[in-house]
């Protein structure tokens, strides 16, 4: 009587014994990244609808003029102020740095302020003013084209970074906590406290915190 070979399939321990098919470095490299893009969480809504606001408003801000018409200040640039960017596992909106230092440089028009005080979505104008240091009366009474200090452009940038982060944490509630005044910020409000360059640091320290679960 003829001896039958038994026949089975390989068991998991065999099977990882069984070479795997050669990929190139290419292929390999590819695969690597189409599995990787499976787990990118995709940004915030509200951050990017934001931020398209806001890069709108600082497009038309510093748009260079014809020669005839160029506002003084004005600079030529086709940086955008908000760009995406791509963290580990993350795709999110986020601050051009290399813009902002070019723009911070420059003045910025009354009729620039309230453009983007509409931008921002921000329901009392009171806590735009004291993020600007800007006075209500200054404001009202200056012609549009009156330009402001630099030093307002720079807090516009700031604070315009920090209501995308914010939107970026909370949602739809960002400029509910940037309004809402904290103990660990002297008790003023995030807007308030990130007048100057280190309050924005902690404000944003804090967000990241929030975000990534740490201690606030």
């Amino acid at each position: 009587m003829a001896r039958h070979t038994p026949h089975h399939q390989p068991g998991p321990a065999a099977e990882r014994l069984i070479p795997a098919p050669k990929m190139s470095v290419e292929e390999t490299m590819r695969s690597f990244i189409a599995e990787a893009a499976q787990d990118i969480v995709p940004p915030s809504r509200e951050a990017v609808e934001l931020a398209t606001k806001l890069n709108i408003v600082f497009d038309s801000v510093f748009e260079p003029r014809s020669a005839g018409g160029k506002r003084k200040g004005a600079v030529a640039t086709d940086l955008k102020v908000f760009v995406s960017m791509h963290d580990i596992g993350h795709h999110r909106v986020g601050l051009n740095r290399d813009a902002a230092a070019t723009l911070a440089a420059k003045p910025v028009t009354a009729a620039a302020i309230r453009k983007w005080f509409d931008a921002t979505g921000m329901e009392r104008r009171k806590d735009l003013y004291h993020a600007l240091h800007v006075h209500p009366s200054t404001l009202s009474r200056a012609e549009p084209q009156t330009e402001m200090d630099a030093s307002v452009t720079e807090r516009m940038l700031r604070h315009s970074d920090l209501l995308v982060r914010a939107a970026e944490v909370f949602g739809e509630e960002g400029k509910t906590w940037l309004t809402k005044r904290h103990d660990l910020l002297e008790g003023k409000t995030p807007m308030e406290f990130a007048g100057n360059e280190y309050g924005g640091a902690k404000v944003r320290a804090m967000l990241n915190a929030i975000e990534y679960g740490g201690v606030v």
